[in-house]
């Protein structure tokens, strides 16, 4: 019978063979050096190599981790960059070996050079926080992770909770510490019993597969209807489905990425677009909803997975402006807009952005600095949205909407928006886009977005 969940993954795996100092840098009395990560080459296919796994083992010196179990970590990566394969840290450490002294700290800085170079690399990088995780490891290699998830009931954090005690003259209680804590926080992207963290593992590999998609016809071209502007903001607000619902049904396998402290006004996830893996995002992930700082931080993360990975990024537009309340101004919500902005415009994968309801502001715009923009019939898209211009301009929000000219059409013909669709659509047109060179394709993002838009009305 199986008692570690580890162990079917492990199957038919092969060691990396690591040279090690084995030294006892600080002289401390009867130690005896010994690491407690190894590292695996992960059965692959006759055409592809598997992952490589490192892994701790807590009956080592409590799967502390010191100066060799740096150099079997930076082997890893350099292996994983070689092959071109994704890397894989199970955890199971109680911090840096003390009995190293400083040569075991700086493994620290050891471990998040070796993982910035497996980002610069674009190859993914997945933790999995087991029982315990903590200290030196969790800021070094847990922390640093592309995905992050967690064992149900692990104890997880900074600090263990002897040394919270220690420290704090109190034991840490219930709700801190863990990884349902850690969850909470928006610190991990799940929490897992043991028997399903495997199966996450495989099901995220194969979420960021190459792509299966076979070819699409041309992008279908629609004409849209002509309406007046306050007319169309009623018909927006009339709908009935929200961001986070579009892209559940957009997109399969998904792999959701969770916000700080499990905001929810943004949603994001890794999923398969008509068997094309791409990244996506929905600002804001209700119906009239705001998105908040922590969204934007979501966005801005997701962004920046894409450009790693190399994926393209798919953003859901549908909001009428940021969050404008006193909390949202404390936490800096206008770095946050800026912050997500300049991860979209720097993205270096194809970025493809469809605004299906509400587009208000600097909010939505920040989500909408894509390659290609997009509008489904039933969107608008203003500089403010009709409420905020009533209350500056001292003019009924009915008229506002109708001088602002946020109409689909309208959209069009100023060149903001370059096509109208509607969901069935957006396989052909990321295909479309991801057919342009990279090189033409960022050229005319910058051209794009560094000038005044070009169209009359």
């Amino acid at each position: 019978m199986t008692t570690d969940w580890r162990e079917p993954l492990l199957a038919g795996a092969s060691v990396l063979d690591v040279r090690l100092a084995r030294r006892n840098p600080a002289r401390w009395p009867d130690y005896h050096p010994q690491p407690s990560v190894r590292a695996y080459r992960l059965a692959g296919s006759p055409d592809a190599p598997g992952p490589v796994a490192v892994v701790w083992d807590f009956a080592v010196q409590g799967g502390s981790f010191g100066e060799d179990d740096a150099t079997v970590l930076v082997a890893a990566v350099r292996h994983a960059i070689r092959e071109q394969v994704p890397v894989l840290t199970l955890v199971r450490t109680g911090g840096t070996r003390l009995q190293e002294g400083v040569a075991g700290l700086v493994g620290i800085p050891r471990s998040r050079l070796a993982l910035l170079s497996l980002a610069e690399a674009g190859l993914p990088h997945l933790s999995v926080a087991d029982a315990p995780t903590t200290g030196g490891v969790w800021i070094s290699v847990v922390a640093a992770a592309d995905v992050r998830v967690a064992v149900a009931g692990a104890v997880v954090g900074f600090a263990g909770p002897r040394v919270v005690e220690a420290y704090t003259g109190a034991l840490p209680g219930p709700d801190s510490h863990t990884a349902e804590s850690a969850y909470a926080a928006g610190l991990v992207d799940a929490v897992l019993p043991p028997e399903q963290v495997v199966g996450w593992l495989r099901a995220t590999l194969a979420t960021l597969a190459p792509s299966t998609a076979g070819a699409l016809a041309a992008p279908v071209v629609r004409v849209p209807s002509v309406v007046g502007g306050w007319e169309q903001v009623l018909r927006c607000r009339a709908r009935t489905e929200g961001g986070r619902e579009l892209l559940t049904k957009l997109l399969t396998d998904r792999v959701p990425l969770r916000a700080r402290g499990g905001d929810p006004s943004v949603a994001a996830c890794v999923g398969r677009l008509s068997g094309r893996p791409v990244v996506g995002v929905a600002v804001a992930a209700e119906l009239s909803g705001r998105p908040t700082p922590d969204g934007f931080r979501l966005a801005a993360r997701a962004y920046r997975l894409a450009g790693r990975w190399g994926l393209p990024a798919l953003t859901l537009v549908d909001t009428p402006g940021a969050e404008p309340g006193p909390a949202a101004e404390r936490d800096g919500i206008a770095p946050a807009i800026g912050a997500a902005l300049d991860a979209l415009l720097s993205c270096p994968s194809p970025t493809l952005t469809v605004v299906h309801g509400e587009g208000g502001s600097g909010g939505a715009l920040a989500v909408a600095v894509a390659d290609k923009v997009l509008v489904t019939d039933e969107a608008y898209f203003a500089a403010i949205g009709p409420e905020g211009a009533q209350a500056a301009l001292r003019m009924s929000r009915e008229d506002c909407a109708d001088r602002m000219r946020i109409v689909p059409a309208d959209l069009l013909s100023l060149g903001f928006a370059d096509a109208l669709v509607t969901p069935a659509d957006l396989a052909a047109q990321l295909a479309t886009l991801v057919s342009v060179p990279d090189d033409v394709r960022l050229d005319l993002r910058l051209s794009r977005w560094s000038g005044p838009i070009l169209g009359t009305l």
